[in-house]
């Protein structure tokens, strides 16, 4: 009775898994960042340190990010936000409407904070 149940578990996860769509890819100079939507609309972050290769097992992995749209017209974004203990990664995009000037080939933008201050940002290149 019991190896029915585990082989429904397993199954589950990897079908999960299997099914992940990317949202957004974030190429910095430093990182290159996956976003996924999950089946159960979860989000997952992934991160590769550069030179690594994302054939290559990811550096950082987070799950249970959440999605977040606001703005409206020209100034509507996407934020994806994931929390690792007292560090939080966003990743955004597009990078309309803000303070900085983006390179011509922003697509967005990766910010890390630890213990809510802002640490470092990159932008997310083509």
């Amino acid at each position: 009775m019991l190896n029915p149940f585990i082989f429904i578990i397993f199954g589950s996860l990897v079908f999960s898994s299997a099914f992940a769509a990317e949202q957004f890819t974030c190429k910095t100079s430093a990182h290159i960042v996956t976003i996924d939507q999950l089946s159960s609309n979860q989000y997952q972050y992934r991160a590769w340190n550069k030179p690594k290769s994302i054939t290559k097992k990811p550096d950082t992995i987070i799950a249970r990010g959440k999605e977040i749209t606001e703005g409206t017209g020209v100034c509507r974004y996407t934020r994806w936000e994931f929390n690792n203990s007292n560090t939080q990664y966003v990743v955004s995009t597009p990078v309309t409407c803000t303070e900085d000037i983006p390179p011509s080939n922003a697509t967005g933008r990766l910010s890390v904070f630890v213990n809510g201050e802002h640490r470092k940002s990159w932008w997310c290149l083509e």
